[in-house]
């Protein structure tokens, strides 16, 4: 049983276990204090926590996931609580693969393996990777003020930032759950159009799309993506502003 008197957490811990915080990682073997998705930890109190570290995580989560863990994350922290983040930066990688000092076989092996990951056990691959732009807006859509972005070792971004605003999946126009829900596509197509666009499917939209996913003219990335451009979705959203 964990302590809930601990006010900081250090989310992915892996073998980086520390005093005086609540350490968690999804993988036993690294016998942390809660074993546990870093996804989901609706068992943990809202809005109680000063601080989370979250190394060399973000990394092995699915790229469409990101916006939601760091609202999953916000949800969890106090306003004025802290967000520790170390991720890969992928202009940092790219350039340091394109550098005459790096022209060996060794070294080049090195930086892709800092690019996607040792893959020496399950979870310890890379899904995503970041850019200074898209981390700083994907922290500032999910309610955090970014105070200090460096680059460390030359490859990884080292980011502090706090949490200012409380924000909403809706309100960044997060889905991304969507993707994780449903085993058919006439189910996931039925919830882009509960979700997204609050009313049932037409049959005649509820074919077109399931014919796309079957035949792979479209992914369900894609499909989300069309029902948020969709006119009627900012007719939708329009008429909410109006209210």
């Amino acid at each position: 049983m964990f302590s809930r008197d601990l006010r900081k957490l250090n989310l992915g811990c892996g073998l980086d276990k520390r005093h005086g915080y609540l350490n968690v990682d999804i993988n036993s073997a690294h016998d942390p204090d809660v074993t546990s998705d870093v996804l989901k930890l609706d068992f943990l109190q809202k809005k109680f926590y000063e601080e989370i570290i979250a190394h060399d995580v973000l990394e092995h989560l699915p790229r469409t996931s990101t916006r939601r863990v760091l609202l999953h994350w916000a949800s969890l922290l106090q306003l004025g609580g802290k967000l520790s983040l170390r991720v890969p930066s992928v202009l940092s990688i790219a350039k340091a693969l394109n550098d005459p000092n790096n022209q060996t076989l060794e070294l080049q092996e090195l930086w892709i393996q800092n690019l996607f990951g040792t893959q020496a056990y399950s979870g310890d691959f890379h899904f995503t990777t970041f850019t200074e732009l898209i981390l700083r807006s994907y922290l500032s859509q999910t309610g955090f003020q970014v105070t200090k972005f460096e680059i460390q070792d030359g490859w990884i971004f080292d980011v502090l930032s706090i949490k200012i605003n409380e924000v909403t999946a809706t309100e960044i126009d997060d889905f991304s759950e969507l993707l994780e829900k449903v085993s058919s596509d006439e189910e996931f197509i039925g919830n882009c159009y509960a979700v997204i666009l609050n009313r049932t499917p037409d049959l005649e939209g509820l074919n077109f799309y399931a014919n796309q996913l079957k035949t792979n003219v479209m992914t369900r990335d894609q499909v989300i993506f069309v029902f948020k451009s969709s006119n009627e979705r900012k007719r939708k959203d329009l008429s909410e502003q109006r209210t």
